[in-house]
């Protein structure tokens, strides 16, 4: 029997390793019931060009995959390795899965999967809008992640400051995955960005001329002078000169 776009989106919830349905449907900005609706198939319920966008903007899923079942549910890039912080290729590492799928499911279940090595840089990016200056020579990984639906060219950087509270934690490692096209921002996501001489974690909102983009701080409880210490920034999207989106959040580990 012939695997339907909304089995394949089934299949992907475990290829991302989501552990539950809600959480999945939070990721995709369903209602748990909607996603429910998609999985048994109810008529005139399907896999949405929204729903196709997030997951192939945050997750790297292939949506010629999703729509057809040819090729491979995730896309892994082919570009070259460098150790430039700007052209990030990491090593994958071959994982066999371990079959505990009932013989109905037996069909959907993938064989292998192939999990990028993402390093860890040891230069951190201000949750502030201050300048940071680094020697490029001076920049290192310090270690690796293996980080389901992480791709080729993502990364990880620590946080410095706390404009981000409580979303991003002073000294918290993000995963970034880099983007290449501002147009293809997704307000309200959280995003490495540099700009000018500036480098910071920011939330991104639209602003209603559309060459600007806001640079919004999580943290508005502290404030200065009636004032919150952490001001949305707005900048041209024209002085964006890397963006990366913002895919995994973890505590800085112990070394």
């Amino acid at each position: 029997m012939e695997i339907t776009e909304n089995q394949r989106l089934k299949i992907l919830m475990r290829e991302l390793e989501f552990k539950t349905q809600k959480s999945f449907a939070d990721a995709l900005k369903l209602q748990p019931g909607t996603l429910s609706d998609i999985f048994r198939e109810k008529p005139g319920v399907g896999v949405s060009s929204n729903t196709k966008r997030i997951l192939e903007n945050s997750y790297n899923v292939n949506i010629h995959w999703l729509e057809t079942g040819d090729g491979e549910p995730t896309i892994i890039s082919k570009s070259g390795s460098n150790s430039d912080i700007n052209n990030i290729e990491t090593p994958t590492i071959d994982i066999s899965e371990q079959d505990t799928s009932s013989p109905k499911e037996k069909s959907y279940v993938t064989e292998r999967k192939l999990y990028p090595l993402v390093p860890m840089y040891n230069f951190p990016a201000s949750a502030s809008v201050i300048e940071m200056y680094n020697d490029p020579n001076d920049i290192k990984v310090v270690g690796h992640l293996s980080i389901p639906g992480s791709t080729k060219k993502s990364f990880a950087l620590p946080v410095y400051g706390h404009s981000m509270y409580p979303t991003l934690e002073n000294g918290a490692w993000c995963v970034l995955r880099p983007i290449e096209n501002a147009n293809d921002i997704l307000w309200g996501e959280i995003y490495y960005i540099e700009w000018g001489d500036y480098r910071n974690f920011k939330r991104l909102l639209a602003s209603e001329n559309e060459e600007d983009v806001i640079l919004w701080s999580d943290n508005q409880s502290e404030v200065v002078n009636g004032r919150p210490k952490y001001s949305p920034v707005t900048i041209k999207k024209e002085s964006i000169r890397k963006l990366c989106l913002l895919t995994d959040i973890l505590k800085k580990p112990n070394y």
